[in-house]
């Protein structure tokens, strides 16, 4: 039998401990459709003002309308669904406050009706504080206190012209005076940028001596602005107590058809560098129409030459999946370039140059060595009897130390060449066919796996299956898309008895791996199976069903 005395200093102890909790706590009585203040708690009156004069009250007897029209809702639907019902944060107030993470709790008698709603909210307040101050130094340059190139690149979304700029000759500044006397030059570039542009434009440093100025709006014409920037520079700067006369070079970039601001600061890059050869001082506009092959090649060379130091470029993975064994096998490394100043660069627009400029042999080399670690990563998840597989241009192979180089990479990532398959192309080997042969051959009892890709898109490839010293064919994706049932047949068969196997690649439906499968086609590859990711977002398990392949 509980003491009555013992339960009223329950109730007190239970009254203290909540008001000296942190989280708000309201109690609402209910009565049919009446929602009236029942308990408030220290915190509750804190964050919302409410204090304990208000029990017996509605919301609308203490609250604004507005106010009271938003609190009557969200209990409202509590008394309607008999349920708890939780509200997320950060939702800005009819009075103004940011409201926290809210539980609705309904709490019923014996019978069964509800007599009380209990509301627990957390205050964020403070933690927006902090939430927003870590994003401020995110998407902040340190020294300019413009935005950066990663807020330039997350939210900044169809923007109408974007202008970059590049001071002329700025190293010498930073080589002549040091860098003190340099970062304080930018930080007067973006203060004059601030000045003039800061209240309709977005501005942007994108690291060292480049910024950017966006027009989200038709702000005037692009020549128009481009030249209120250069005015921007017509007074000097003050280096070591010094006047000194800086120019800019800018390139502009106009959206035509909603590109994307990777693809404008690309165009932008392109007009830049065009303004530059035009000798600097000036600014260009991009034209789609004009003929920049020769800048943009440039400016991957450039911007290639940098760019295993600066860590900008990585390997994807594409699959490769049995289908008899229904098993994954091994997987292609797939190169990706992003560029910090031009983004995501599709490999058909930078590999070109690399394999013109020479360029392709260390970048090579780095993929085999990026490969040969990521294979224990693979091996681990997929089995030892796992094979990765590298493309090998033709300058590669007519590297004259290729096949040393590589089993030197090798013996250090402690890699056996028999789980490395290299794929080549027929036009690999078309212009040097003797030197061709006689380092495949030479790799080839080493250990390292050959396989011919894009099978069947050359004229000759029938041919090549008896001169070259091959394992795999890779059979184009044209033919799976095409599902030419009778020619895939006729290449399996051939393949047999040539006693190669085969990978069928561009398996994007159900239709085609169950033909494939069916034709006991020895390996498949494509966007069914998975799109090329990083390693770190690869399946870890692969079950082929008719609807769909589950990870």
């Amino acid at each position: 039998m509980i003491n009555p005395a013992n339960r009223l200093l329950d109730v007190k102890t239970l009254l203290s401990m909540m008001d000296n909790m942190e989280d708000s706590i309201y109690i609402m009585s209910v009565d049919g459709s009446d929602i009236k203040y029942y308990y408030v708690n220290h915190a509750a009156t804190k964050f919302s003002g409410i204090t304990m004069d208000a029990v017996g009250l509605t919301f609308f007897d203490i609250n604004t309308s507005q106010m009271a029209n938003y609190l009557h809702k969200k209990y409202t639907r509590v008394v309607n669904e008999r349920r708890t019902i939780k509200y997320e944060d950060g939702v800005i107030l009819p009075n103004g406050m940011l409201s926290g993470e809210s539980i609705l709790t309904p709490i019923f008698n014996e019978s069964g009706d509800m007599e009380f709603i209990v509301t627990v909210t957390r205050d964020i307040t403070e933690r927006k504080k902090q939430e927003n101050l870590l994003y401020h130094y995110a998407y902040h340059d340190d020294l300019s206190k413009l935005y950066n190139r990663r807020f330039l690149l997350e939210h900044v979304h169809n923007p109408a012209n974007i202008y970059l700029l590049d001071l002329d000759y700025f190293k010498n500044i930073n080589d002549i005076f040091g860098h003190d006397v340099g970062d304080t030059v930018l930080v007067e570039v973006a203060n004059r940028l601030v000045e003039k542009f800061g209240k309709d434009y977005i501005l942007v440093r994108l690291g060292g001596d480049e910024f950017v100025v966006v027009a989200m709006g038709q702000l005037g014409p692009a020549e128009e602005t481009a030249d209120q920037i250069n005015q921007l520079f017509v007074a000097p700067f003050t280096v070591n107590d010094h006047p000194m006369k800086l120019n800019v070079s800018i390139g502009v970039a106009r959206s035509v058809n909603s590109e994307t601001i990777q693809t404008l600061l690309k165009q932008a890059d392109i007009a830049l560098y065009k303004a530059k050869g035009a000798g600097r001082k000036r600014f260009h506009i991009f034209e789609a129409s004009s003929k920049y092959d020769h800048v943009e090649n440039f400016i991957h060379e450039l911007a290639l030459s940098v760019a295993v130091e600066k860590e900008e470029l990585h390997l994807h993975y594409q699959l490769i999946y049995n289908p008899v064994r229904e098993e994954v096998i091994g997987a292609e490394a797939l190169l990706r370039w992003n560029s910090a100043n031009m983004g995501m660069i599709q490999p058909s627009d930078f590999i070109p140059v690399a394999e013109e400029t020479g360029l392709i042999i260390p970048i090579g080399y780095w993929v085999i060595r990026q490969a040969c670690k990521d294979w224990h990563l693979l091996k681990a998840e997929y089995g030892p009897q796992f094979k990765i597989s590298v493309n090998i241009s033709r300058i590669q192979l007519n590297e004259h130390l290729f096949v040393d180089q590589m089993l030197q990479i090798l013996e250090d990532e402690h890699v056996d060449p028999r789980v490395v398959e290299l794929e080549i192309t027929e036009s690999t080997t078309i212009h040097s066919m003797e030197d061709v042969q006689q380092t495949l051959r030479r790799l080839r009892a080493e250990g390292f796996t050959i396989a011919l890709d894009d099978f069947g898109t050359g004229y000759s490839s029938l041919s090549m299956l008896t001169l070259l010293p091959i394992d795999k064919l890779k059979i184009d994706r044209s033919f799976i898309w095409e599902m030419n049932v009778s020619l895939i047949s006729a290449i399996l068969a051939m393949a047999h008895a040539l006693n190669l196997q085969v990978i069928a690649e561009g398996i994007e439906t159900y239709e085609q791996y169950r033909m494939l499968k069916e034709m006991n086609c020895w390996g498949v590859q494509g966007y069914y199976i998975n799109k090329p990711a990083q390693f770190a977002l690869l399946p870890k398990q692969v079950v082929v069903t008719k609807y769909d392949t589950i990870f």
